[in-house]
């Protein structure tokens, strides 16, 4: 099936996780793997969150401000992490988030 008909179904998983180690040949490390439903060959957005919005009454973080830094693609996975390889003009860091394509 067709990654177009899983969002038509509402049967995409949601990927949400943090890069975890970042080698210097843009290797990154992220912290989801296999049963957060990370497969080799998907593309993820690499993004820096830059500040967050509170609430001035109640100090909940209403959003977070986020830049895009670029995508990985995974080339392994295992239960609980994922190796892929980054693309983007600037490098990521150990913390960026890592989220499904927008």
């Amino acid at each position: 099936a067709s990654r177009d008909s899983d969002y038509m179904t509402g049967q995409a998983v949601k990927i949400d996780g943090v890069v975890a180690d970042v080698s210097s040949d843009g290797t990154l490390i992220i912290n989801v793997g296999s049963k957060d439903g990370v497969k080799v060959g998907d593309t993820l957005a690499v993004n820096r969150k830059v500040r967050e919005v509170k609430d001035p009454t109640s100090g909940k973080v209403l959003r977070s401000v986020v830049d895009a830094v670029g995508t990985l693609k995974i080339t392994e996975v295992d239960e609980a992490s994922a190796v892929g390889k980054f693309t983007g003009a600037a490098p990521a860091k150990v913390g960026d988030t890592v989220s499904n394509p927008k």
